[in-house]
């Protein structure tokens, strides 16, 4: 079958939209060393210094170089809960519940781990028992910590890992790829010879 030059063009445009989703997918986490290098931030509990809808990077540390402290010193860790269910789709990496990017007030070592109190700026309470560091969210559960965030450009990253949106996109441009081809094949009798418009039976 023969494929039309406008089908051919479309059908790069894919090609080539697939090879900059793989690059961009391969360098942002060889980057931050992490399956979740770009998050989201859905809620107000790190304003005013880290605004909703701010979309953060993410990089993995290890438990011993965490700084905690007070608010703009101490790191703001990103980690997920006991039982979380992380689905790695390769694009991205979906986890569930969402994780939580709140600051390292205080961290401690216990039998060779290290455990963090954490609690968003704008939170009046630590996220664990202050006086059990046994609750202390594990070095094992920090996904890595938070370099920087752009603010309000979170809201565009979660349109765009809607996996329905995605799957539209993906018809969509099937569709623009096999319209062409189904024209051309219309205007084609059936020696394969094109047929013009004013030798089109009637």
């Amino acid at each position: 079958m023969k494929v039309s030059k406008e089908a051919r063009g479309y059908l790069l445009l894919v090609v080539v939209f697939l090879a900059i989703v793989v690059g961009y997918t391969v360098v942002t986490r060889a980057i931050s060393g992490t399956n979740f290098p770009l998050a989201a931030v859905q809620s107000p509990s790190m304003e005013p210094n880290i605004p909703t809808g701010s979309l953060i990077f993410i990089q993995r540390v290890d438990g011993a170089d965490v700084v905690a402290g007070p608010p703009t010193s101490g790191d703001v860790l990103v980690y997920f809960f006991p039982d979380e269910k992380i689905s790695d789709y390769f694009i991205f990496t979906v986890y569930d519940p969402t994780p939580w990017s709140h600051r390292a007030t205080q961290k401690t070592e216990i039998n060779g781990s290290w455990y963090f109190l954490t609690k968003g700026d704008a939170n009046l309470y630590p996220d664990q028992n202050a006086l059990k560091p046994s609750t202390w969210a594990p070095e094992d559960r920090v996904i890595g910590r938070v370099i920087w965030h752009v603010p309000y450009l979170g809201y565009i990253f979660l349109w765009l890992r809607n996996g329905y949106l995605i799957a539209a996109i993906i018809v969509i441009l099937l569709i623009i790829i096999l319209l062409p081809m189904g024209r051309k094949k219309e205007e084609t009798n059936p020696q394969g010879e094109n047929v013009s418009e004013d030798k089109k039976p009637l």
